[in-house]
């Protein structure tokens, strides 16, 4: 099996090419391993297979759910076009011990891949992980077989209103808003759910991208590609409307538009969720917050504001859920649209947040924009940034290299601090950093960054990783 393994994803699973490196044989053996690596430290009794409308996923989830029922003593639950936040939900609810989810999330449409999540609704522990890897490099892996009955698919709209219920009745103050709000599921599988989640709230919707697609419209289908989010932004503009919403492949990440077109980033709409989700203070959990390193300093400074600490994770939201889980976090999120507040779960899920925007919205009684412009105002309207250069290096390269370009625009002051919790994080004056990051899914260093404000942005930016990319240049 060594050499043939597809790309390990960095989130939840695996990932490759569709027909070529991602086939049923490689999701029926990678379900097999999973299922004998949690014998060891926890029982499966029941199992929830579920895929999204890529190509060859109906084929691979069969193939799971076949090797999951030969492990013996294991009900299996196939639920087709099921999105992840949901899956994670019900795994939380007891109605199921492990979620293997066919798909490959927010990446282009040559690509499908397998999710693992398991009880109470997380990514597989960092042990099982590693022991699954170690089984797919074996010379001669766990045998693969297909038994030829599989259980009788499920719709999926129950589970989609049990989870919808669920929220209306934690949150009885997010209904009533008459509101009206654009949704584009991008051709994935989770924009009829938020379209039905939005109609119960009182908006009126209009749903683009509704469908699932294999080819997801020619879009790639992940919120953070501008060009993913442009029709969104189009249409709430000639229609009118209050706000849009974009999702990704399997919809657990999401990025807000206002009313003006303008996109919410990740990290405004998790500040603003903290003030409408204020400290608990409860004693069985912390009200601190968790981000990954990557993350923009809105959060850091209403976090500061509210009195709540803030722990940095590397990226990834495997690192982020463990926190929720055990108490040490109230609110986790990222750079990408990934979001959770433990009240409502472990796992990130644009359901739970945008149910929170509606009782922040009915709230306050204001506007999406009104909101976006008064938070900032007090966070500094930084610039926040992010680019993938190519080249590669440990970290001693990355380092030397931030440093060059920091120094070579005149960022490199006296009070820089340095830290490499996953990749070189560099902080400066005024609550500016820059973060390189060698990426995980794909050739090249990522640059993140966040400046402050001012007319020269864009060129010390383009400064910044041009710099950065001529250093590393292979």
């Amino acid at each position: 099996m060594t050499g043939s393994i597809p790309t390990k994803s960095s989130a939840d699973g695996w990932r490759g090419v569709v027909d070529e490196t991602f086939t049923p044989d490689f999701a029926a053996l990678v379900t097999r391993c999973v299922v004998r690596a949690l014998a060891l430290t926890r029982p499966t009794r029941t199992v929830l297979v579920t895929y999204d409308g890529r190509r060859g996923g109906e084929a691979c989830a069969a193939a799971v759910a076949a090797a999951a029922s030969e492990m013996g003593g294991v009900q299996v639950r196939l639920v087709p076009h099921l999105p992840t936040p949901i899956a994670s939900a019900a795994l939380r609810q007891g109605q199921a011990d492990v979620a293997f989810l066919v798909t490959a999330s927010h990446n282009p449409a040559r690509y499908n891949g397998i999710k693992v999540k398991v009880a109470p609704g997380r990514s597989l522990p960092a042990a099982v992980e590693r022991h699954v890897e170690q089984m797919l490099a074996e010379p001669a892996p766990v045998a693969v077989s297909h038994l030829t009955r599989l259980p009788a698919p499920e719709p999926s709209a129950g589970w989609v209103n049990d989870h919808v219920a669920c929220l209306l009745t934690e949150l009885p103050g997010s209904v009533g808003g008459r509101r009206s709000v654009v949704v584009d599921g991008v051709g994935g599988i989770a924009g009829q759910p938020m379209a039905e989640l939005c109609r119960r709230l009182g908006w009126q919707v209009r749903l683009l991208g509704g469908t699932p697609d294999p080819e997801f419209g020619g879009l790639v289908p992940d919120p953070t590609w501008a060009g993913t989010r442009r029709r969104a932004e189009s249409m709430v503009r000639d229609v009118g409307a209050d706000l849009a919403i974009v999702l990704d492949g399997d919809g657990d990440r999401i990025f807000v538009i206002d009313e003006r077109g303008r996109c919410v980033q990740p990290h405004e709409l998790l500040a603003l969720l903290l003030d409408a989700h204020g400290p608990a203070r409860r004693s069985d959990r912390a009200d601190d917050v968790a981000v990954t390193v990557s993350t923009g300093m809105a959060v850091h400074k209403v976090a500061r504001r509210q009195g709540r600490g803030v722990h940095e994770t590397p990226i990834g939201f495997k690192f982020l859920s463990p926190l929720l889980a055990e108490g040490k976090a109230a609110a986790a999120g990222g750079s990408v649209g990934d979001l959770a507040f433990a009240e409502h779960g472990i796992d990130r899920d644009p359901f739970v947040a945008v149910a929170l925007l509606a009782d922040h919205l009915n709230t306050t009684g204001g506007s999406l924009g009104d909101l976006v412009d008064a938070l900032r105002d007090e966070v500094g309207r930084p610039r926040w940034f992010e680019f993938r250069v190519a080249g590669t290096g440990d970290g001693q390269l990355l380092h030397e290299a931030g440093l060059r370009a920091l120094d070579g625009v005149g960022l490199a002051d006296p009070g820089l601090a340095v830290t490499e919790l996953d990749g070189v994080k560099f902080r400066f004056h005024d609550d500016q950093w820059m973060l390189l990051r060698r990426s995980t899914t794909e050739a090249g260093v990522r640059v993140y960054g966040e400046l402050s404000p001012g007319p020269r942005n864009d060129r010390l930016i383009a400064q910044l990783t041009a710099s950065v990319g001529e250093f590393l240049a292979p």
